[in-house]
Formats: C-alpha cells, sequence, structure tokens
C-alpha cells in the first residue's frame, strides 16, 4: 500500500515550504448570485451572468432553471471556453444543474487569471422562463 501527498500538502511540507494559494487552502467562499427571465431567446444566446474577480478560484455552479422549451441546452463558460464550467445540459424539463454533478473536471478549481464574465449559452432551440445561477468561488 502507497503513503502519498496531495499538491498542498507536498508544498507545505517542503523544505523549504512552499506556501499554497490562499484560495486553496482555508480559503472563504463567495457567492455570486444572478437570474434571468429567457422570453424566445434564441439558440446560441450567451446570458452574461456574472463578473469574477481576478485570481476567483471556481469550486462550484448550480442553475436552476423552467423548463425552457423542447430540446433546449444550457452551458455555462466564459468568452475562452463557452463549456468551462458545464457542458451542454439538457433544459427541457424544470430541475437543476450542477457542476460537481453535470461539469467539467477541468473548470472545478479553475483559477480566473483576469476579471471574467461567466456566461450561460443557450442551445438546441428558442429558450422561455427563468434561469438562475449561483457561482461559488474564492479569492483568498
Amino acid at each position: 500500500m502507497a503513503s502519498v501527498k496531495g499538491t498542498n500538502i507536498t508544498n507545505l511540507d517542503a523544505v523549504p515550504v512552499a506556501l499554497p494559494k490562499a484560495s486553496e487552502v482555508h480559503g472563504r467562499i463567495r457567492v455570486w448570485f444572478d437570474s434571468y427571465e429567457a422570453s424566445s431567446l434564441a439558440s446560441g444566446s450567451d446570458i452574461k451572468i456574472a463578473r469574477l474577480p481576478e485570481n476567483a478560484t471556481v469550486f462550484e455552479v448550480v442553475i436552476h432553471h423552467d423548463a425552457l422549451g423542447t430540446s433546449v441546452t444550457l452551458s455555462v463558460g466564459d468568452a475562452s471556453s463557452a463549456t468551462r464550467y458545464i457542458g451542454a445540459t439538457a433544459a427541457a424539463s424544470a430541475g437543476k444543474i450542477i457542476m460537481s454533478e453535470d461539469g467539467a473536471i477541468d473548470g472545478f478549481g479553475f483559477e480566473n487569471v483576469s476579471e471574467t464574465d461567466v456566461l450561460i449559452t443557450t442551445g438546441g432551440a428558442v429558450a422561455t422562463g427563468t434561469i438562475k445561477i449561483a457561482i461559488m468561488y474564492a479569492v483568498d
């Protein structure tokens, strides 16, 4: 049986000590909450839903939505990657989409190197209904 260490424990046990980022060890979680009321919103539309500060490390994204329409999908990302946090996920029936259940592994713990707008992108068909989002992140 092996005994191994995670990256931050390895850095703390190093000589000299390499301090981890404050957002990764004992960081304070912050929440950005917003909502949008879609009314015949075209497929392929972007909803600018959050503006995260420089060095924000994202740990969770939760969307609650109405039944938005047959074939409608939602993805969550930014200008560099429309699916950074959540890939296109069905939103035809009312429900929730959670990054830790349906998201891209690379989005978990992703650190934004500059102020970054988070975008919900619609797909599949015209969307109508309420979309609410909460993004949990740390900067310190």
